[in-house]
Order: C-alpha cells, then sequence, then structure tokens
C-alpha cells in the first residue's frame, strides 16, 4: 500500500521539475534575445532623441532669432525713415535763411505727412527757439526744453541726436530726433527739433502673432522702458510689466541671442533678442516653452511611440523564436501525456536527424502500437454506447406514445360515458325544469289573481325570480352538456359574416355600462358554414365578453379577410385572463368561475374545428382577451 502511494508522487514531482525546467529555458532564452536587441536599441533612442531635440531646439531658436532681427532691421528702417525726413526739410532754403514764417509752414506740412511727429522746433546757436509747432497746438513742456538743450549740446560736438525713450503725458513711448541746419559742412547755424510718438511701432508687431501665444515687443535697455508692445495696456502700464525684468536677463555684451526664464507665476518662457543698431533697443520674441519646443515633444513622442512598438515587436519576434525553440519538447511531452491518458490521436510531432528526432520516431512507434491494441476495444465501447442510448431514446419514445395514447383512451371513454350519460340525464333534467317551470308561472298567475291591484309581495316576487333564473341556468348547464356530448353532421349553407354576427349581437342582452362596436369589414361575402353552430360560438363568446367586464367597457366585434380566410375578432376590455391559464381555457371542465361547467369555451373550440377553423386568445391582466376565430372561406371540406 505504501508502496502504491509513493509512486505516484514520484511521479508528480517529476512532473513538477519538468515544468520548471521548460519555463526556465523559455524565460532564459527570451532575457538573452531581448538584452540582445532591446538595450541598443534603447541607447540608440536615447542617442536619437537627444540630438533631434538639439537640433530641432536650435531650429526653433534660429527661427525665433531671424524674427527679431527682421523686426531690429524694420525699426532701424522706421528711425532712418523719420532722421532723413528731418534730414530732407532743413535742407531747403527757407531753412537755411532761419525764416521763422516759412520754417512753420514747412514744420506744418511735415507734421500733416508725418503723424507720429508730435512736436517739431528750429533752434539757433544759442538755445533760442526760433520757430516751433505742436500736434493738438499744445505748448512746448520744461521736460521738452531740456531736450532741445541736450541736442543743441550733442549736434554742436557730435551731428545727428537721438534722445533716450521718454513718457508723453498720455503716458505713450517717445524719442527726441535732431539734426544740425548747416549751409556750410561741418558749420551748423542751427538744430531742427522733431519729437516722435512711437506707437506706430506697437502698431508694426501686433500682427506678428508666432503660433497662439507667442508675440514681439521692444525694450528700451537704458531706460527699462518698453517702447512697443502688441497689448497697449501693457505699454501704458506705469508698472514695469514681466517683459522688462526678463529682458534684465540678456547679457548686455550680446548683440542677439535666446534665453529660458520662469515669470511669477511658475511659467516657463523662450526668448530671443536681437539690438537694433544705434540704438540701446531690443526685440524680443516670446513664447511659452511648451508651445515653442511643441515640435521637439511631438519628435519626442513620435520617437517614443516607435520605440515602443518596436520593443513590443522586439517582445513578440523574441517570444516566438524562443517558443519556436522548446515546441519540440514541448509538443513531444505532451503528446506523451496524451499517450498515458489514453488518447492517442496526438498532433503531429516534428521530426529531425539528431538524437531528438530519433526520439520522437521510437515514441511514434510506440503510440501507434498502443493505438492498434486498443482500437478494437474502443469501437466496441463506443458501438456499445451507441446501442445504450439508441434504445434509451427508443423506451422513452414507446414510454411516451403509450401515455399519450391512455390519457387519449381515458378521455374518449369519458366522453362516451359523459355522451351517454348527458342524452340521459338531460331528457330527464329538462321534463321536470319544464314542469317546474310552468308551476312557477301558475302561482305568479293564481297569486296575481289573489292580490289583485296591490300586486305580488316583494319577497314572493323576489323569490320565484329566483327560481325562474335557477332554472334558466340549469337549461343552459343541459344544454352546454349535450352540445359537447353529441356529435351531429353539419348543416352547412352559405352565410354572409357580417349579418350573423349582427343577429348574434341581438342575441345577447348588454349590461347597461356596456357598449359595443362594430367593425365588420366582409360585406357580402358568403362563406359555407352551420348557421346555428357559428351563432352560437358568437353569443357564447359575447357572453362572457360582457361577464367579464365587471366594470363595464368596450366590447369590439369585427370581421376581415386574410387571403382564403376570413377573421373574426371579439375583444372586450375586462379583467383579462392569467398567463397561466391560457393553455387551459379550452379543455372540457376547466373554469374559474364560481359556477359553471367549464364547456362554454370547449364547445366553441369543438364548433370551429368542425368547420376546419382555428381560434386564438391573447390576453393581459387589468386589459382585456381577444379571441381570433379563423375560417375558410370555401368552407369546410366534407
Amino acid at each position: 500500500m505504501e508502496q502504491s502511494v509513493a509512486a505516484p508522487r514520484a511521479v508528480l514531482e517529476e512532473d513538477l521539475i519538468v515544468e520548471v525546467r521548460r519555463g526556465k529555458l523559455l524565460y532564459k532564452l527570451l532575457v538573452v534575445f531581448l538584452s540582445l536587441s532591446i538595450v541598443p536599441l534603447l541607447i540608440a533612442g536615447y542617442q536619437l532623441i537627444r540630438v533631434g531635440d538639439n537640433y530641432i531646439q536650435k531650429q526653433i531658436i534660429g527661427v525665433k532669432l531671424g524674427i527679431a532681427q527682421k523686426v531690429a532691421s524694420s525699426v532701424t528702417s522706421y528711425m532712418e525713415d523719420k532722421k532723413n525726413a528731418l534730414q530732407i526739410v532743413h535742407k531747403s532754403n527757407d531753412f537755411l535763411n532761419m525764416n521763422p514764417r516759412s520754417q512753420s509752414e514747412i514744420l506744418s506740412n511735415v507734421m500733416n505727412a508725418y503723424p507720429m511727429f508730435m512736436h517739431m522746433a528750429v533752434l539757433d546757436l544759442n538755445g533760442r527757439e526760433i520757430s516751433s509747432v505742436n500736434r493738438m497746438g499744445r505748448s512746448s513742456r520744461a521736460d521738452t526744453r531740456r531736450e532741445e538743450r541736450d541736442a543743441l549740446k550733442m549736434i554742436k560736438s557730435l551731428g545727428d541726436y537721438r534722445s533716450p525713450v521718454s513718457r508723453s503725458p498720455e503716458g505713450y513711448p517717445q524719442i527726441t530726433l535732431g539734426v544740425p541746419i548747416e549751409r556750410i559742412p561741418g558749420r551748423p547755424i542751427g538744430v531742427l527739433i522733431g519729437v516722435i510718438n512711437l506707437i506706430d511701432l506697437s502698431s508694426l508687431i501686433k500682427d506678428l502673432v508666432i503660433d497662439k501665444k507667442g508675440y514681439v515687443y521692444i525694450v528700451d535697455m537704458a531706460q527699462k522702458h518698453l517702447v512697443a508692445h502688441p497689448d497697449i495696456q501693457t505699454l501704458l502700464s506705469k508698472v514695469p510689466p514681466p517683459e522688462v525684468r526678463a529682458a534684465a536677463l540678456a547679457p548686455e555684451e550680446s548683440a542677439s541671442g535666446a534665453l529660458e526664464f520662469t515669470d511669477q507665476s511658475k511659467h516657463r518662457f523662450l526668448a530671443t533678442y536681437a539690438s537694433v543698431p544705434q540704438l540701446n533697443w531690443r526685440v524680443f520674441v516670446q513664447q511659452p516653452t511648451e508651445e515653442a519646443y511643441a515640435a521637439s515633444t511631438q519628435m519626442r513622442s513620435e520617437i517614443f511611440k516607435v520605440l515602443i512598438m518596436v520593443i513590443l515587436v522586439t517582445v513578440i519576434v523574441g517570444l516566438f523564436i524562443s517558443q519556436a525553440i522548446v515546441r519540440r519538447v514541448q509538443t513531444l511531452q505532451q503528446a506523451m501525456e496524451q499517450v498515458g491518458e489514453g488518447n492517442f490521436n496526438v498532433p503531429d510531432v516534428p521530426t529531425s536527424n539528431d538524437e531528438f528526432g530519433s526520439l520522437t520516431e521510437k515514441f511514434l512507434w510506440m503510440a501507434n502500437s498502443l493505438k492498434d491494441k486498443t482500437l478494437k476495444l474502443v469501437s466496441a465501447q463506443k458501438e456499445l454506447q451507441k446501442w445504450n442510448s439508441e434504445l434509451e431514446k427508443r423506451v422513452q419514445t414507446r414510454t411516451r406514445d403509450l401515455k399519450e395514447a391512455q390519457e387519449q383512451l381515458i378521455a374518449q371513454e369519458k366522453l362516451a360515458v359523459l355522451g351517454q350519460m348527458a342524452s340521459v340525464v338531460g331528457h330527464e333534467l329538462r321534463n321536470p325544469l319544464a314542469v317546474m317551470n310552468n308551476s312557477i308561472y301558475f302561482i305568479k298567475t293564481k297569486l296575481a289573481a289573489v292580490a289583485g291591484d296591490a300586486g305580488l309581495e316583494s319577497k314572493i316576487e323576489k323569490h320565484l325570480h329566483i327560481l325562474e333564473n335557477e332554472i334558466v341556468k340549469s337549461n343552459m348547464i343541459i344544454r352546454d352538456v349535450l352540445d359537447f356530448s353529441r356529435n351531429r353532421a353539419l348543416n352547412l349553407s352559405p352565410q354572409r359574416i357580417d349579418e350573423l354576427v349582427e343577429k348574434a349581437t341581438e342575441r345577447i342582452q348588454l349590461p347597461a355600462d356596456v357598449t359595443i362596436k362594430k367593425e365588420l369589414g366582409l360585406g357580402d361575402l358568403q362563406v359555407p358554414l352551420d348557421e346555428d353552430e357559428i351563432r352560437q360560438v358568437l353569443v357564447n363568446l359575447m357572453e362572457n365578453a360582457c361577464q367579464a367586464m365587471t366594470s363595464g367597457g368596450t366590447l369590439t366585434v369585427g370581421t376581415k379577410s386574410h387571403g382564403d380566410k376570413v377573421e373574426i375578432v371579439i375583444a372586450d376590455a375586462g379583467c383579462g385572463i392569467p398567463q397561466e391559464h391560457l393553455s387551459k381555457i379550452f379543455a372540457p371542465f376547466f373554469t374559474t368561475k364560481s359556477r359553471g361547467t367549464g364547456l362554454g369555451l370547449a364547445v366553441v373550440k369543438k364548433i370551429i374545428e368542425r368547420h376546419q377553423g382555428t381560434i386564438d386568445v391573447t390576453s393581459k391582466v387589468g386589459e382585456g382577451t381577444a379571441f381570433h376565430i379563423h375560417l375558410l372561406i370555401k368552407g369546410p371540406h366534407v
């Protein structure tokens, strides 16, 4: 006993060892393959991302720097244009003659032609103002006079003059330009001064939108003032904006370059700058770093996606190759396990010209030998199981057929006995009921004669009425039993269905709270049928419908044709029939009423089937019931 338990345990431990070794071999091959392929790929990808990132960022900075240099060149051209305007004006004869009236007229014309000039004046070498023109009729301010004196000193020593950027009374940036008035070169006789509003520079850079959030602005590096900005409110602000503080980070010795900085809101920005020649100004192109380096970010994302895809493909390929190496061992092992379990339909085992192939051939020889020896036994066992299964099915089928035949025989015997009994009982009961009905009539007549005009006592009349109703109900029960038990031949004759329905509705007594709705659509169409039996069907169904509508409602009666058949529909709005009772309502003696034989619907179905028709019922509790009768237009085949 101990040996039989120990042997399976040893086999189990051996299987576990083989399984572990197989897993380790697969994982080792996979790790080696991935190490040789993915590690170099990751190193190459990292270098590619680093080099590509640096290149794209240099290109981005180069583009932004080019924009800054172009704007700086445009600003230089703008200032040279205004300076040239002054030089052209001061060389006219009126200026050389120092005629104040003519000079004022010329200066007015210049200011009309150049709206950016806010103030123009002519000074002699002693600093006395000979003529001046102010836009909007404003007089010279103290700071304007100071700038004129500074311009006079500078022009006497150096020639042309450009003042630092200052602010107008409205807060706009402005600059003063000055040129000497000379009859003989190098010997000035006066100075022409022009104060220029620099708001045009803001208009010049306003439309330079870089991507979505990038923009251009100009800073006077000496005064740390904004010279131009696309946002006028920022330009007019008395508080130094962040752009001015950022401009202070740029090295003074560098004419152009790029820098990154973080504002007070912890937002990172990239700014490239270029100096404006002959002016201590710098043009800045500023943009959020996440937008400026969007291309670099996208490049990294795309490379990451490619790397991930390559890694996934590499893992799949590595797994495929590793599995291919150990697949032959696994296949042979699985085949051995299947043969050990008695399954000889093993998959094809690959062979080769090495030791593994020799082992495979010996295993296949062994499997085929075992298969041949057990094939007959397995086939016999399957054949035996097949015969057992078929025998069991045949027994079940015969048992079911016998049971159904027995039930039909019992039902036929019951119906035959019922027919004989119904014939005798109906005859024997109808005569006493007729006698009782006549006796009640006689009693009512005699009592009415005795009572005279006073009439019958209410209790007596009530009980007589009860007796009459009970006699009527007893006759109806006898009629149902006789109708169900007898099987006379059909008396077929062409009948108009709509006319037959009309006659049936006239024979029922509708309750006061029930209305009838007729939807007759057959017209003069005639169908061969037994008039009395079909009328009985319609009356029974209509009376049942009226009884179902205890709270009142509408009785719907309709007719229509469908191909070679006619349909009669009788529907009510009553309480409905529960789903579990729908399959039983046509069974003999089934009823949910407190009184009755349960033969009414059984008689209805029997009559319809005698006419080779069908009757269906649909019902929903709380909504009502509908009976659908289908009869052949050509009538039943006799």
